[in-house]
């Protein structure tokens, strides 16, 4: 039986230095699962570099929108100079779309996707203007987000 033995050793050896077909796909299976997690992570890092570079450039957008309403005079006079009463309003009012320059349109474009909407708001004689401003963006993910800034204006009478 031995002999028998050592005759089939010497057609099929056994001993050889590779791999199974079965060790072969398990091996391109793992890495397939790896490469596939790999790229799940570098769409998650560019969703959130996306975001991140809008909400910066909505934050840059409110606060501009802020200044113009810092810049307008208010003085007691004489004569009373008041252009925030001009722009008093008596609720949200949406004042266009913007793009991320600054640039301003009546709709809604892939360009013009910042929506700015503003409210100011006279408290009355000796109260100051409540001035708040807010960028929407993200409308078309279904999930849009908000960049919100609110400020006071004191009259000087």
């Amino acid at each position: 039986m031995s002999e028998w033995r050592r005759r089939r050793a010497m057609i099929h050896p056994r001993a050889s230095g590779g791999f199974t077909l079965l060790e072969v796909m398990v091996a391109l299976v793992l890495a397939t699962v790896g490469l596939l997690g790999t790229v799940a992570v570098q769409q998650t890092i560019f969703n959130a570099t996306a975001n991140a570079g809008d909400a910066a450039i909505a934050t840059r957008l409110v606060m501009r929108a802020m200044e113009e309403y810092d810049a307008k005079v208010v003085t007691a006079g004489p004569p009373v100079v008041d252009q925030v009463a001009a722009a008093t309003t008596p609720g949200w009012l949406l004042s266009g779309y913007q793009n991320p320059l600054g640039a301003s349109n009546a709709t809604a474009t892939p360009d013009f996707r910042f929506k700015r909407e503003v409210q100011v708001t006279n408290l009355g004689p000796a109260q100051p203007y409540n001035i708040s401003v807010q960028i929407t963006y993200a409308l078309d993910t279904g999930a849009p987000k908000v960049v919100r800034l609110d400020s006071q204006r004191w009259k000087t009478w």
